[in-house]
């Protein structure tokens, strides 16, 4: 197995260490190379990871000049990527590497793989979050005609071949809006997707930079707009 684990980051310095070292550990007997993506973070989460990891060729570190966003930090981590997997996960162990091994297994048989808070089985921890997520989501379901649960998450795993072959350029902008973008623009070409069933864990170090009630109008509008394009 050989996977690219993307890893945005933006003020992650209390957790971008440890996160990297669980994954190296879950992912021993893999062909893996770790990409940070650094946002520009005032706390310098960057610069700690390359003192950590300046030996470590496996890991590689890249700091934005300037703040560019999620979602475009995400894309330029998978335009340095080199293996023939990608993973893309959050940075503060809301998703929880354990789930990697699993996605690299199933990979070979579908398109993209999902770690999903909403199929059978998937749960979150902070609650709250998780009902307003939930009807969230079935919001979007409708908007876009999807069938898939979880439309938000963007914890997945898929073939670097296969991201290239879509259009990425109206995949990849804004925040976390892009997962439901790449999801509609994968079912546009019949590719397979399944979800497996995830824990999203409650953030333990740092803050959350996200606002629901910001993010529900943006992604509301974001959706329509998709929907009619």
């Amino acid at each position: 197995m050989e996977a690219s684990v993307i890893l945005p980051t933006f003020n992650e310095k209390e957790n971008i260490f440890l996160l990297i070292t669980d994954i190296k550990k879950k992912l021993k007997n893999t062909n893996l190379e770790i990409i940070v993506i650094d946002d520009n973070s005032p706390d310098r989460t960057g610069l700690i990871c390359k003192n950590n990891f300046i030996k470590d060729q496996s890991v590689k570190i890249i700091v934005n000049k300037k703040k560019i966003g999620l979602s475009e930090s995400i894309y330029k981590g998978i335009l340095n990527s080199t293996k023939k997997n990608i993973i893309v996960m959050d940075t503060d162990f809301t998703h929880d590497p354990i789930l990697i091994p699993k996605m690299l297994r199933l990979i070979d048989e579908y398109d993209i793989i999902i770690g999903s808070r909403y199929c059978a089985g998937g749960y979150m921890q902070d609650q709250i979050h998780s009902h307003l997520s939930f009807f969230y989501n079935i919001l979007l379901r409708l908007i876009l005609k999807s069938q898939v649960q979880d439309n938000l998450g963007g914890y997945f795993c898929i073939k670097r071949n296969t991201l290239m072959k879509l259009p990425n350029k109206k995949i990849f902008y804004g925040y976390g809006e892009y997962f439901f973008r790449l999801l509609f623009f994968a079912l546009k070409k019949n590719l397979t997707i399944l979800e497996i069933p995830a824990t999203y864990k409650n953030r333990v170090r740092g803050r959350s930079k996200s606002s629901f009630i910001y993010m529900s109008c943006k992604y509301f509008i974001e959706a329509i707009k998709l929907r009619l394009s």
